[in-house]
C-alpha cells in the first residue's frame, strides 16, 4: 500500500464513521443499515438521502467501502479486539455522544446567543440539523 492510499483510506474511513453517527428521533443510527445493505454507494439525489449524508457516499472510495460493509456485515479479529458490526454501531453511537458532548459543553461556556457556539447536535430536532457542519467536515475528509 502507497502513503497515498493509506492517508485516503483513513479519512474515507473515518468520514463513513462520521456519516454512521447521525441518529433519528429515537437514537438509531439508520445508515448502518443502510450501508450494510447496499453492496455499492448508490447514486442518490433524493433530498430524504442527502439530509443523512448518503449522497456522499459514491465519493468514498469503492475499496474503502467495500471494506467498511464487509465487517459490517463479518468480523475481523485484530490485536486487542474483534471489528464487527457491533463495534461499528458501539463507535457511531461513541461519535455521536462525543460530538454532542463538546457541542452542548462549548455552547454553555462561551454561547452569547442561542445561535452562538459550536452547536452540532439539537436533542429536539433529528436529524441533526447540524447537517451542513457535517457535510462540510466530511467533504473536507472525502477531498
Amino acid at each position: 500500500m502507497n502513503q497515498h492510499y493509506g492517508t485516503t483510506g483513513i479519512k474515507h474511513g473515518l468520514a463513513v464513521l462520521l456519516i454512521m453517527a447521525l441518529e433519528d428521533a429515537q437514537h438509531q443510527r439508520p445508515n448502518l443499515h443502510y450501508i450494510s445493505s447496499q453492496a455499492t454507494p448508490p447514486n442518490i439525489s433524493a433530498l430524504t438521502d442527502a439530509k443523512w449524508l448518503r449522497d456522499l457516499l459514491p465519493v468514498v472510495d469503492s475499496k474503502v467501502y467495500e471494506q467498511v460493509r464487509a465487517l459490517l456485515n463479518g468480523s475481523i479479529a485484530v490485536p486487542g479486539g474483534l471489528v464487527d458490526g457491533q463495534l461499528f454501531d458501539d463507535t457511531a453511537k461513541n461519535l455521536s455522544l462525543i460530538l454532542r458532548g463538546l457541542s452542548e459543553s462549548y455552547h454553555a461556556r462561551y454561547a452569547s446567543t442561542a445561535d452562538d457556539g459550536l452547536t452540532l447536535w439539537d436533542p429536539s430536532c433529528f436529524p441533526h440539523p447540524s447537517t451542513w457542519r457535517m457535510r462540510e467536515a466530511i467533504g473536507a475528509l472525502l477531498a
